[in-house]
């Protein structure tokens, strides 16, 4: 479905390329992949799968080359009261006014209550754009790795295993500064409706600020709602759909720390010989505690 929409936008009419949003008539745009370096900081604080989170992340986008481009993302913070950290890299080809076509690699890392547990993430990126429509997402393998302990009176495992992912956004954008979107997430073997919506507000001197909103609704834990403030840095004042396609592509993070939430389990620690009673889970049900089932208390079973 993700590629037939991608080609039915893809090879639609010059004409309705030619309408991109966000240019004023006469307006130079720029023909590189990036249009100059520049830079996004935010922070964010909400919900992940019944936890609290709260961090901050870093992006630097930089042009290599007439239609090339690198972007370098980092995040970091506390999760369920521990902490978290994750990297990724984006190279890329893009031609402003159609698409973007690269590959994407991200590294995520908790300090779980089972210890430290991380997901990698090796994906081909797609962004399509058609006016105030931008269809956009990665999709590849992800893979980690495992531990077990027992926290308190669960056995608690975390298994990272190799399977395929997903991370697709459908964006409106009702005006030049106001993105909305509707998704869809494939993260630790669990499927989820994104949600979200971002309004841009100009600062000048090259600036701007942005307030977002983001949701998920999905299998088992698979939700949650978080939001922020973000800070684009670039070379000139442009609008909002303008920094998406010219400067910097998604950071797919922190969502990521679902493919580690999503593939948790929990089960009772079992009692140990200690823990048997007469007539307990593990008694032998006759009330002597000899194990015999006689009921005489000699253990030496039936007469």
């Amino acid at each position: 479905m993700f590629y037939g929409l991608v080609g039915s936008l893809f090879f639609s009419t010059q004409a309705a390329y030619a309408a991109d949003a966000g240019y004023k008539p006469g307006e130079v745009r720029s023909t590189a992949a990036v249009d100059g370096v520049n830079a996004k900081i935010d922070g964010l604080g909400g919900t992940f799968a019944n936890k609290d989170i709260y961090g901050g992340r870093g992006v630097l986008t930089l042009p290599l080359g007439h239609q090339y481009g690198l972007q370098l993302d980092g995040a970091a913070g506390n999760f369920d009261s521990r902490f978290f950290g994750s990297t990724a890299a984006h190279l890329f080809w893009r031609d402003l006014s159609r698409a973007l076509f690269g590959i994407y690699a991200g590294h995520t890392y908790w300090n779980s209550r089972v210890g430290g547990i991380h997901v990698n993430q090796v994906a081909a990126e797609m962004e399509v754009y058609y006016g105030q429509w931008t269809l956009q997402g990665i999709l590849g393998v992800e893979f980690g790795n495992s531990r077990t302990a027992t926290v308190g009176d669960m056995v608690q495992t975390y298994n990272i295993e190799t399977r395929f992912t997903d991370q697709v956004n459908l964006n409106y954008y009702l005006n030049d500064n106001w993105k909305m979107f509707v998704g869809h997430r494939y993260l630790g073997g669990q499927h989820a409706l994104a949600l979200g919506t971002e309004l841009g507000f100009a600062l000048g001197n090259g600036q701007m600020g942005a307030l977002f909103v983001e949701g998920r609704v999905g299998e088992g834990d698979f939700h949650g709602i978080w939001g922020g403030l973000k800070l684009y840095l670039g070379q000139k004042d442009k609008t909002l759909i303008r920094r998406h396609r010219e400067d910097d592509p998604i950071d797919w993070a922190p969502a990521t720390l679902f493919s580690l939430t999503n593939s948790g389990s929990s089960t009772p620690v079992g009692p140990s010989a200690t823990e048997c009673l007469p007539d307990g889970p593990c008694g032998d049900g006759d009330g002597d505690g000899d194990g015999d089932g006689d009921g005489d208390g000699d253990g030496d079973g039936p007469e």
